[in-house]
Parts: C-alpha cells; sequence; structure tokens
C-alpha cells in the first residue's frame, strides 16, 4: 500500500468520522440529561453530600426531576435560583433544604410564569454562571503562568496513578510521586451514584453488598429500593417550611465531612490533591500534572471538577461507554459533549482511548471477527471520538490518544504494537499519543522491548503506567528508552515515521485496517448504532441511562440558553 493511498485513506477516515460526529454533536447540543443538570448544580456552588450522606447534586436534581421529562427538558437552575430569591439563601444551602424536602423546587419553578419572578431569576442565575466561568478562567490562566514559570518534564512524561483512596495519605503519596520523575499523577474517581444505582436496578453486579454504592463525594451511601431518584421524591415533607438551623448546621457539617477522612477523588479532596501537586512541583522545579478517570454518567461532573480544582487532564470517552458499558448512545454522546465545552474554556487535556473492542455485530450474527476488523473498528470509533471533541470545541493538541488497544496490551506482539502506533500517526497525526496499561510496565525485558516499538514509531508524549511502584527507576527506564527510540527513528526515517516503512505483510495489514475502519463509519452513518451494536430490539430498551436524556425545551423558564451563553 503505497504512502499516497495510506495518506488518502486517513482523509477518508477523517472525513467520514466528522461528517458523522457533525450531525451528532449537533443532536447533543439540543439533548438534556440528569447529569448535566447535576454538572450545573456544582457550577454554582453545590457540591459535599446531603444529610444521608448522598451526593447533593444527585439529591436536587433527582428530586425536582425525577421521572419527569418535561421538568429535566426545561432544566433544575432556574427553579433552584427563584427558591434562593424567595428564601434569601445562599446555592448550597438551598439545595441542602430543598434534598431534605423543606423546600419543593415543583412549586418554586411554577412562579417561573410570572414575569417578575422570572425576570430576577434569570438575571441571578447569569450572574452565578458569570461567576462560574470567571473561576474557571483565572484557574487556566493561574496553570498557564506555573507551566511557564517552572517548565514541564521532557516528553514522554511518565505517569503513575495514586493508589490510596484517603486524602491524607494520597497528598504523600503525590508528593513522592512528582519528587521522583512523574509527570502525570491520576486518581481515580469514585464510581457515579447514577450508575451504581441503574446498574444494581438492572440486575448487573456492581461488586458491592446490600447496595451499598459510593457517590462522587466518596462517601458510602445505601441505594434505594425503588427506581433512582424514588426515594429522595417520596421522602416525608411535612415539616416547617425551612429546617431549623440547629439541622440546617449539622446539614452543612455533615456534607462537608461525613465519611472522613476525605475521599482522594472527591471534589475536595481534588482540591487538597491539587495543593500537593503544587508544592511538590515547585521543590522539583517542574510542573506536575494531574489526571483524573471516572465512570460513564459522570463526564458533565468531572470536566466540572477538573476546570474548578485545576486537573489537567481527564480522561472520559462516550464511545466506550457506549460499547464496554452499554450506555444509551444519545445519553452518552450528549454529557460529553457538555462535558467537551465545559473542558474547551477551562483549557483541560482529554484522554480517548484507542478504541474499544466492539463485537456487538458479530455476536448478533454470529460470525468471528479477525485482527483486522477489530483494529478497523477500534480505529472507526477512536476517529469519531475525536471529530466529536473537536466538533464540540476543544483543540487538536489537548485531545490525546491511547494507541495501543487494550485487547493488544500485555501480548508482547511488538510488530502489532508498531503497526498500531504508526497507524495512528497517520490518522491523527497532530494529535499527542499515550501509551496505558500493562505495556507500559517497564519491569520486564519484554514490556521495555514493546514500549520501545511503540515509541519508535513517533509521537508518543505520555506513558501511563499504571503499575509502577519504583517511580525512580521507572523515570530512568523511559528516559533511556525514549533516547534509544528515538535515535532508531532518525536512523530510519531522518526523524518521523512515514507510510513508506511498511512492507510485506504489515503494508497489507494496515491497508485492511484503514479500509475497515471506511467501511465502519460508513455502516454508522447509513444503518446508526445497530450496525455496531447489533440489531435494535429489546437489547436496546435495556441500554443504561435511556430515560434520563431528553430534548432540551426553550422558551421562557428554561436553563440550557443560560448555560449556553458561557459553555
Amino acid at each position: 500500500m503505497s504512502g499516497e493511498r495510506i495518506s488518502k485513506s486517513a482523509d477518508e477516515i477523517r472525513k467520514r468520522a466528522g461528517d458523522l460526529a457533525g450531525r451528532l454533536s449537533a443532536d447533543a447540543r439540543g439533548s438534556a440529561s440528569i447529569a448535566q443538570e447535576r454538572a450545573i448544580l456544582r457550577m454554582l456552588g453545590v457540591d459535599g453530600l446531603d444529610l444521608a450522606g448522598r451526593p447533593l447534586a444527585s439529591s436536587v436534581s433527582d428530586r425536582y426531576c425525577g421521572s419527569d421529562q418535561k421538568r429535566l427538558a426545561s432544566g433544575v437552575l432556574l427553579p433552584l435560583v427563584v427558591a434562593m430569591l424567595e428564601y434569601d439563601l445562599p446555592p448550597r444551602e438551598t439545595a441542602l433544604e430543598v434534598a431534605s424536602g423543606a423546600i419543593d423546587l415543583g412549586l418554586e419553578g411554577e412562579l417561573l410564569a410570572r414575569p417578575d419572578r422570572l425576570l430576577p431569576a434569570e438575571q441571578r442565575a447569569i450572574a452565578m454562571l458569570e461567576a462560574a466561568a470567571a473561576r474557571i478562567d483565572a484557574n487556566r490562566t493561574a496553570t498557564r503562568e506555573m507551566r511557564e514559570v517552572l517548565g514541564s518534564p521532557p516528553e514522554p512524561h511518565l505517569g503513575a496513578t495514586v493508589r490510596s483512596s484517603e486524602v491524607e495519605s494520597a497528598e504523600d503519596e503525590i508528593g513522592s510521586l512528582v519528587a521522583h520523575g512523574a509527570g502525570v499523577v491520576e486518581v481515580k474517581v469514585p464510581a457515579s451514584w447514577e450508575l451504581t444505582e441503574v446498574k444494581r436496578l438492572a440486575g448487573f453486579d456492581t461488586g458491592r453488598s446490600r447496595g451499598v454504592g459510593r457517590g462522587p463525594g466518596g462517601a458510602a451511601v445505601a441505594a434505594g429500593s425503588g427506581r433512582a431518584g424514588e426515594a429522595m421524591r417520596s421522602a416525608p415533607a411535612g415539616r416547617s417550611r425551612l429546617i431549623r438551623g440547629r439541622e440546617r448546621e449539622a446539614a452543612q457539617s455533615t456534607s462537608i465531612s461525613f465519611g472522613s477522612p476525605v475521599p482522594a477523588g472527591s471534589q475536595r479532596g481534588l482540591a487538597e490533591l491539587r495543593r500537593a501537586a503544587d508544592d511538590a512541583s515547585a521543590e522539583r522545579g517542574c510542573y506536575a500534572s494531574l489526571m483524573t478517570v471516572t465512570s460513564a454518567f459522570a463526564a458533565p461532573e468531572q470536566a466540572v471538577v477538573a476546570a474548578f480544582e485545576r486537573i489537567d487532564y481527564v480522561e472520559a470517552d462516550p464511545i466506550r461507554e457506549i460499547v464496554e458499558d452499554n450506555v444509551y448512545p444519545e445519553r452518552a454522546v450528549a454529557e460529553d459533549s457538555f462535558a467537551h465545552r465545559v473542558e474547551a474554556r477551562a483549557g483541560s487535556r482529554l484522554l480517548l482511548g484507542a478504541g474499544p473492542l466492539a463485537l456487538g455485530a458479530e455476536v448478533a450474527a454470529g460470525v468471528p471477527s479477525d485482527v483486522a476488523a477489530r483494529a478497523g473498528r477500534a480505529l472507526a470509533l477512536q476517529a469519531l471520538g475525536v471529530e466529536l471533541s473537536l466538533a464540540d470545541g476543544l483543540v487538536t493538541q489537548r485531545i490525546l490518544l491511547g494507541c495501543i488497544p487494550s485487547w493488544m496490551v500485555g501480548g508482547g506482539d511488538a510488530a502489532g504494537v508498531f503497526l498500531q502506533v504508526l497507524v495512528r500517526r497517520i490518522v491523527f497525526p497532530d494529535h499527542p499519543l499515550v501509551v496505558t496499561g500493562p505495556v507500559a510496565g517497564l519491569t520486564t525485558p519484554a514490556a521495555a522491548a514493546v514500549l520501545s516499538t511503540a515509541l519508535t514509531a513517533g509521537g508518543v508524549s505520555l506513558v501511563l503506567d499504571r503499575g509502577v511502584r519504583d517511580v525512580s527507576a521507572g523515570a530512568a527506564d523511559l528516559a533511556a528508552i525514549a533516547a534509544g527510540a528515538e535515535g532508531l527513528r532518525s536512523a530510519l526515517t531522518g526523524g518521523a515515521a512515514a507510510p513508506h516503512l511498511l512492507r510485506g505483510a504489515a503494508d497489507a495489514l494496515a491497508g485492511r485496517i484503514l479500509d475497515e475502519a471506511a467501511l465502519t463509519l460508513e455502516k454508522l452513518s447509513s444503518d446508526g448504532w445497530a450496525s455496531l451494536l447489533g440489531p435494535a430490539g429489546s437489547g436496546e430498551r435495556d441500554r443504561l441511562g435511556r430515560s434520563a436524556v431528553v430534548n432540551r425545551a426553550s422558551g421562557p423558564g428554561c436553563s440550557a440558553a443560560l448555560v449556553d451563553r458561557f459553555f
């Protein structure tokens, strides 16, 4: 396959992915989801936990929206602001009153039909969103200035994962990781309350006994016996209109400190870890980045928390959620579209995987696929994720791409790894690449050989080793391997990997991968998600999150147009 033909195939893949992403992104901007509502509440300062230990933003959005799709379509922002003005309370305290049942946002929302209530509510909402945007802008400036003063570690950066789940020990761990050479430190965020509850109701094994989950705030919470949010909506509200001061103080205290010590992946925990990373960066004389990774249904909140707490990288992939987590496609795309717009304003970097293993259509048809077909589909789905991110406002250099599919990791196939990385270097020439998974481990000669092969293909800016224990040795090994790979690449290509490197079987396999990627995108465009996931039917109804995404409403009393001014 000539270099000219490879380049032409790469252009065709990007064009098909871009056309499809443009349509999906436009539809996503017209959609509202419950996770978006939680994220908007966080923008206003509604964070922490309620009296029951449940994330406060979840309690408020579920209590107001519940299963009422009209309310979800209009949004919770303006009803909450009406309540704030009515009772002269700040956002978080108003939210605590709502979560307790003392304030009924349904009644407050009805007041939006009155112009004398709607206009002040819109003005207050705009002012609060403007303050949130200003905070995000200030954080972006602070990060840029710190990078300029301290400088960044040489590429490829070494990334390591914090193992501690509690913030106090995680702070010490971050200090050690940064001091010993980690350029990026990853923090795992607990799975969203909604995902835990939805999986429980759908009969999935969540790995937790007696329906006990852990919300974004990190505190243990007990799932109810009904559908998500039902228990909150039906809780008794026959008390005074506002809870008494002593109760309110208890609620505030509980929301801040429930489940002490503070979980490392909570918003409060991440704020403290950011400070620890900054201190360690100053001592080392080199800027260290933080990365968060979380579950499905959490991308909007993850983006807001990252913007507020100066998290540099977020790992979120709507296509992976659709294929691997069984999430309803429109829901996943809508939520990540919202997250992308927040990340674009914040200047966050987004990490997309190398493409999921999509076998739904084959399983349905009973026809097995070969390596080229699997690799081609993964490449196509990664291209779609890239184009969705670009359509939502992210810039190329801030979208990092996994370059080795997870189902290839650990196999030790150096030639296969080289081909996977090189194909992505061709299709995505301006995007930084990331090596993740066990193949990034530097503890065995085989792993080091595979990593050297990946780096020789070019474009790798981050090696995220989630299992590294000796960071100093890992950083030294990575530097040596990277230097060797650069020398080999320069000798072979004059400094840049090129399509003419491919010969024989590798050349033929690359052609099949690119052809399969183009075909996958063509089928997705013409036949929809069924071409990838299998025929529509009862299985489609079982996809997670289907009922919590709707078309956005427009007109007086709707919140979306206000948010769109800033994101």
